[in-house]
């Protein structure tokens, strides 16, 4: 956690170290959680859009983010984005007669940064950008709002200027249960925890019995024991937990978030996408051999 003052010299370091650059893999925030705090809860969290760890700063990031990286039109995520270059901030805060915002302790103007910078993709195949600021709504109503606003409409007239939509998300937007299932449904992607590598292979077998458990109601440990029993039982539980939460959050499985989801919970399931699995295994096998 930094404590001393940000000086012009910290900023230009930052800039010749790339931060703020880059996209998926390679793209690199302006800020991360090493550096600094923050009024909520910090956290790393891998993402399966980008294939890099993303830096968050509250809990309302991290559920923008869940919902961000599970959605399947979204192409890229870059936190914490820069809004370079600077002058252009700086311009707009003298339109609007205001001071433009500093380092706390120091004279050093802020590089404005927007929480999100999502790269996504229509159904015609168009990509676009789309801005989003994540705030609670406390913020908003409590006795710092007018600087809280002030920044914001800062970053609403930068994107405006560069015709990128901006939107402004607050916790009052959330699902809880949705929260709660996309960040059950994760667990998958704790760093070191699985290799999906390790059971692509068997998920076209692993979809066609879940698919046979479906008419029964039962728990999803349940079907899951039953999809065990179709796969020999050579997969255990907790793998086959985790082939269900990839397939799912790869929309092989398409299900119903706003029902509570877990191993005693009785699964909603719309639809079965198994034709999707075999640009899924390609994709797999060609990453295992490319770092093998």
């Amino acid at each position: 956690m930094r404590r001393t003052p940000i000086t012009s010299d910290d900023v230009n370091r930052w800039k010749a170290q790339g931060l703020g650059l880059g996209e998926t893999a390679a793209y690199k925030p302006w800020i991360d959680v090493r550096c600094f705090s923050s009024r909520g809860r910090m956290s790393r969290r891998p993402g399966v859009t980008t294939g890099r760890m993303h830096h968050l700063f509250s809990d309302n990031e991290d559920h923008f983010f869940l919902m961000a990286d599970y959605a399947a039109a979204v192409l890229d995520i870059r936190e914490q984005f820069p809004l370079f270059p600077e002058d252009s901030t700086h311009e707009i805060a003298r339109s609007m007669a205001m001071r433009h915002p500093r380092y706390p302790c120091s004279t050093t103007p802020v590089v404005m940064t927007t929480d999100f910078l999502l790269t996504v993709v229509s159904g015609s195949g168009a990509r676009s950008l789309a801005a989003w600021s994540i705030k609670s709504a406390d913020e908003l109503r409590g006795r710092h709002r007018k600087a809280v606003l002030a920044k914001l409409e800062i970053e609403r007239r930068y994107w405006l200027q560069r015709g990128v939509p901006w939107y402004l998300f607050t916790n009052e937007g959330f699902d809880q249960t949705v929260i709660d299932n996309l960040d059950w449904i994760s667990y998958f992607t704790v760093e070191g925890k699985v290799r999906p590598a390790d059971f692509v292979a068997q998920l076209p077998t692993f979809l066609s019995s879940f698919e046979d458990t479906l008419p029964q109601a039962l728990p999803l440990k349940g079907q899951l024991r039953a999809c065990s029993a179709a796969l020999g039982n050579a997969v255990d539980l907790d793998l086959i937990t985790d082939m269900f939460r990839f397939c799912v959050w790869h929309h092989l499985i398409d299900i119903n978030l706003k029902v509570p989801i877990g191993l005693q919970c009785i699964p909603v399931v719309f639809s079965i996408r198994k034709a999707a699995v075999t640009g899924l295994i390609r994709g797999e096998n060609h990453e295992s051999s490319s770092a093998s």
